[in-house]
């Protein structure tokens, strides 16, 4: 995926590699817009609609996608027929080959931003962010460049789509059921009341708690104020607070959104959250507390696909130049998409002439084209020729995959594994 970056470094021209895959930045378009998406969408889909989804575009996994699908491992009321593990591999059979890399949890890119164990702030440009210090991130030989060994997470899928859960699984997913039964929501519109009472007097809308949250946390007054927002939205630990405080009890940080852009997005989409649940402006239901952390993910892909009413509302609070799209729509291209790919041979049985796929789809006509055409720009130069055939390809492409391949069967052989095996 063009553009991936670790959490520690972020001014580094970065590539990005599974072990089947690279894409080194500036060298190659990425096959389609970075794309994320809730699970509301994906229980939408068939699974030729979501091989169709990989194919027009990129896909990252957020964190919490990941962990609503193992929490229905202790789903309440499955439909009916159906037991709750079920669901699980309804889903994961879904991405067993269509996943994407796993973004950076929101709220370790949160704090890191905040102690500077990230050096600078996050760049919010449609960048999908990796951790550094997970067990399948490598380092290029160069230290200029990182390796994602994509076979933990296709070993992850792959299990939960046999059914092969493990008892770390269902005690995950035992603790988010507890999670969410304990969300209050009357608790946290009390707590707001007054903030509301402040300084929400007479707004009508979501845009109107928007542009006043804005105006307020743009304040000079209210940067302290905005400074423990960040704390509690990131569940900042004591220590996580020292480097903030003391910059700005030395008068060296004056604007926290200028020196914490991630981190301010995170509690200005907090804020605008609790207070539109305390004046009714959204849907009420616990679960939205944990369906917001999707937004969080906002700034770092092109395209964000929810059939979640929520997420639909709250889209203007994110800090983003992504672009949201509700699910039936893009469902309804992706449905198109997979009939034209069976049109030709159809059609050639039947003797008919057919258009070309290319001709069929046009940024007027289709919202895949259109997004493709926002988003992606043309390819320039040397490309990296068929896919599959690796001797076509650029030789610093060849050489850095085949670089990869010895880092990772090299990780293999530390861990006591046999290397060579590739998902």
């Amino acid at each position: 995926m063009t553009g991936a970056k670790t959490g520690e470094e972020w001014n580094s021209s970065l590539m990005r590699t599974e072990t089947h895959s690279l894409r080194k930045n500036g060298s190659e378009d990425p096959m389609g817009p970075i794309l994320s998406f809730d699970k509301s969408f994906l229980e939408m889909l068939s699974p030729e609609e979501v091989d169709e989804l990989d194919l027009q575009f990129e896909l990252f996994m957020t964190p919490i996608l990941v962990s609503e699908i193992q929490a229905d491992l202790k789903h309440p009321s499955p439909r009916q027929g159906k037991l709750p593990e079920d669901l699980v591999k309804a889903l994961a059979r879904k991405l067993v080959s269509n996943h994407g890399i796993i973004q950076m949890h929101f709220r370790s890119l949160g704090i890191g931003e905040i102690t500077r164990q990230l050096q600078e702030p996050v760049a919010m440009n449609g960048q999908v962010v990796v951790d550094g210090s997970a067990l399948n991130v490598l380092r290029s030989k160069d230290g200029h460049g990182i390796i994602y060994d994509g076979r933990q997470d296709w070993a992850m899928w792959n299990a939960w789509a046999n059914a092969d859960f493990k008892e770390a699984d269902a005690m995950l997913a035992t603790r988010w059921r507890e999670q969410t039964a304990m969300i209050d929501l009357d608790g946290i519109t009390s707590e707001w009341k007054a903030f509301c009472d402040e300084y929400m007097q007479g707004s009508r809308s979501i845009q109107d708690v928007i542009d006043r949250v804005d105006a307020l946390i743009a304040q000079p007054d209210q940067q302290s104020n905005l400074l423990e927002m960040v704390y509690h939205f990131l569940e900042a630990p004591p220590t996580a607070q020292l480097i903030s405080n003391s910059l700005f009890a030395t008068g060296s940080l004056t604007d926290v959104r200028a020196w914490a852009p991630y981190a301010t997005s995170i509690a200005r989409l907090g804020i605008v959250f609790c207070c539109c649940l305390t004046l009714r402006f959204i849907t009420w239901r616990p679960t939205n507390v944990l369906d917001l952390q999707y937004l969080f993910y906002a700034p770092f892909g092109m395209v964000f696909v929810s059939h979640d009413r929520l997420h639909k509302q709250l889209w203007p609070a994110t800090t983003t130049g992504a672009e949201f799209v509700w699910g039936a729509d893009l469902k309804a291209d992706l449905k198109r998409h997979v009939a034209a790919r069976k049109a030709p041979s159809e059609a050639r049985e039947d003797g008919q002439p057919c258009k070309s796929y290319a001709e069929v789809f046009t940024p007027e006509t289709s919202l895949i084209a259109r997004l493709h055409s926002k988003y992606l720009k043309p390819r320039t130069g040397e490309t990296s020729g068929p896919t599959g055939d690796f001797e076509l390809l650029p030789e610093d492409v060849k050489r850095n995959f085949l670089e990869a391949i010895e880092l990772i069967d090299e990780q293999d052989r530390l861990r006591g594994g046999k290397p060579g095996h590739r998902s």
